[in-house]
């Protein structure tokens, strides 16, 4: 095993080894396989946003580099990564505002100037370093966005718990990213263990929420599906405020949204019954 500094300045990895190859070679690799294999439309259009799974890349990778493809030939100077938490509850949203994240293939900057920014806009923002130390939603990501990004800062951004805050960041994410070439990220898995039908069934819907652009359409799409009673289902949007948040800032923006990928992990490789849905979503403005 790897050994990494631990501090609030580095951010070492915590999943390099479970979830992803911790050799640099091996990750690169795997990456690099990934995205040869995967072949996206060449649209005239300005990306802004994406929603992405961020499972372990045997079964979600595939899906991921669709959205990282649509990056190669992109100049993004931040991408602003959210996710729920998966292992601390806290009650407000964790912006990483200093330091760097180290992955196997380097470290990546914090944009402090921005983050601090965007902290400095409400009371429920503050930087909690323990909320970010095992949290995988936004390690997965950087690999891949170093592979197809170049001197590109990121804002880690973990909400910790199901409330309002989404909306307050949303708002705060506008004000200060609009004049700057900013990728956000909602880092979110799908269904979680339904039947396959059930899920394929269920994630559709949960999708047309996400492509409505619209947080209140897909809030009203969420608590329908679960009045549905479907059986094993844990959750139908593991990062519910993560992706609200998104939609917020891309509806402002007046962005439009497509899928690149859908599958589940019995079409990659879990078992084929019981399944965990995932898909890479784009937003975009056209360019005339």
């Amino acid at each position: 095993m790897l050994n990494y500094e631990n501090s609030e300045k580095v951010r070492p990895p915590a999943l390099a080894g479970f979830f992803y190859p911790e050799e640099k070679q091996e990750l690169e690799k795997m990456i690099d396989n990934f995205l040869k294999k995967t072949s996206v439309s060449e649209t005239k259009a300005r990306i802004l946003g994406l929603v992405l799974p961020h499972a372990d890349y045997a079964y979600s990778g595939s899906v991921a580099c669709f959205g990282f493809k649509k990056l190669s030939k992109e100049k993004i100077d931040t991408v602003i990564i959210i996710g729920d938490s998966h292992y601390e509850y806290f009650d407000s949203v964790s912006i990483y505002d200093r330091g760097e994240w180290l992955t196997p293939l380097g470290k990546v900057k914090i944009n402090k100037d921005l983050a601090q920014k965007i902290n400095s806009e409400s009371d429920r923002f503050f930087f909690k370093s323990s909320a970010h130390l095992q949290e995988h939603s936004i390690e997965v990501q950087l690999p891949f966005l170093q592979r197809v990004l170049k001197d590109f800062k990121i804002i880690p951004i973990i909400i910790g718990s199901e409330n309002k805050d989404w909306e307050e960041l949303g708002k705060a994410i506008l004000k200060h990213c609009q004049a700057k070439r900013i990728l956000i990220i909602a880092s979110s898995d799908l269904s979680h263990y339904p039947y396959k039908k059930d899920a394929e069934k269920a994630d559709k819907k949960t999708i047309e929420g996400i492509l409505s652009c619209d947080p209140q359409k897909l809030s009203q799409v969420l608590r329908k599906l679960e009045k549905e009673n479907i059986s094993n289902i844990e959750t139908f949007l593991c990062a519910e405020d993560s992706v609200k948040t998104l939609l917020y800032v891309m509806k402002n923006l007046g962005a439009q949204a497509r899928v690149l990928k859908y599958a589940h992990s019995g079409d990659t490789a879990g078992e084929k019954q019981k399944v965990v849905g995932y898909a890479a979503i784009e937003f975009f403005q056209k360019i005339c």
